[in-house]
């Protein structure tokens, strides 16, 4: 046998130690009444503090939530919680010159001293959380933080409608509802409705409030003059498939859109090409947008020489995605291959 890992900085008579239940860490106690965390792959000691007594016993819970240790000249077994599994705990490296700090025995109350020790005590940088940005480089692709069913089925919705179909038509219920309408107040009431004053209403729909525009088709056309389709996007994000199914569809003149519309749209996928973010929102709505109008796009010149420039510039995204890839297969071979 041969030792594959030395750890040194007690400075007296080691009293116990015990491994964390996943083997990760190392954790010892000593006669200089410390008690320190070593981190078994790196070597490193990641955590120290003293006591104001010498620890003679370690032991770690199977689930790694608590830690017990008992003590000179005392006689009851003192329980540490594993703060790392509720808060965000830095685990680098201490430094050669790390002082622990004293802490107090754990026990059924806190003193008053130690209160106001927590309310002075500030955290520290390392501990603070890390918020990602939403782009790393503009070198870099980037995808959206939706969940794959806000458009991987986009192109699938008409034969999940088919299945989801209903076999018979909804039936008359034969009695009253169960829950009846019922009028506000001290006193319940069942809603009585209103009979109409006039008798000959027209029944006829009203297609003007059928026909008023969307706010993602509004947020279209403003792109038109201002070229910004953020607000346009950021309305398409919070759609569902259906939803998002009929913006597109309503695109089309035939269905109360316009062709500038159209083209405005194709604008916005191209906006979201560029910044190289949203790349998977942008395939699939550019996908859904082509299936659901095939038979016009070849008759309007406009949206044609869009769809030129559409068609060079994912052509190149999804080279430079490829080339990312490649590179990142040949890393990860020669990480793997160096560790063998």
């Amino acid at each position: 046998t041969r030792p594959v890992r030395e750890f040194s900085g007690h400075h007296g008579q080691i009293n116990d130690m015990t491994f964390s239940p996943d083997g990760r860490w190392l954790i010892s106690a000593a006669m200089d009444c410390s008690v320190r965390t070593w981190d078994l792959p790196s070597g490193c000691l990641i955590d120290c503090f003293l006591l104001d007594s010498a620890p003679l016993n370690v032991t770690m819970s199977p689930t790694g939530d608590f830690l017990a240790t008992s003590h000179v000249d005392h006689l009851g077994i003192y329980l540490w919680s594993n703060i790392s599994l509720y808060s965000v705990v830095s685990l680098r490296p201490l430094p050669p010159d790390y002082v622990p700090s004293i802490v107090m025995l754990p026990g059924t109350c806190q003193t008053q001293g130690m209160e106001d020790l927590e309310e002075k005590t500030e955290p520290s940088d390392e501990m603070i959380e890390y918020e990602s940005p939403e782009q790393l480089s503009e070198q870099l692709v980037t995808l959206s933080l939706l969940p794959e069913s806000r458009w991987k089925n986009l192109l699938n919705l008409d034969v999940i409608k088919k299945k989801n179909k209903p076999k018979e038509p909804p039936k008359v219920p034969q009695s009253a509802p169960f829950f009846i309408p019922t009028v506000p107040g001290l006193v319940p009431r069942f809603a009585v409705p209103e009979p109409s004053s006039d008798p000959q209403q027209s029944k006829v729909v009203n297609l003007g409030i059928l026909a008023q525009k969307s706010n993602f088709y509004l947020k279209l056309e403003e792109g038109l003059l201002n070229n910004q389709y953020e607000a346009a996007l950021n309305l398409l994000k919070e759609l569902g498939p259906s939803g998002i199914e009929t913006e597109l569809r309503n695109l089309s003149p035939d269905d109360g859109g316009s062709v500038e519309v159209m083209r405005s749209f194709l604008s916005m996928i191209g906006m979201m090409l560029d910044r190289k973010r949203d790349f998977e929102l942008a395939q699939a709505y550019l996908a859904l947008f082509l299936k659901l109008h095939l038979r016009t796009l070849p008759s309007e010149p406009a949206l044609l020489e869009e769809l030129v420039k559409l068609s060079s510039q994912v052509e190149k995204d999804w080279t430079h995605l490829q080339s990312l890839f490649n590179q990142s297969m040949c890393v990860l071979n020669y990480i793997k291959s160096a560790f063998l």
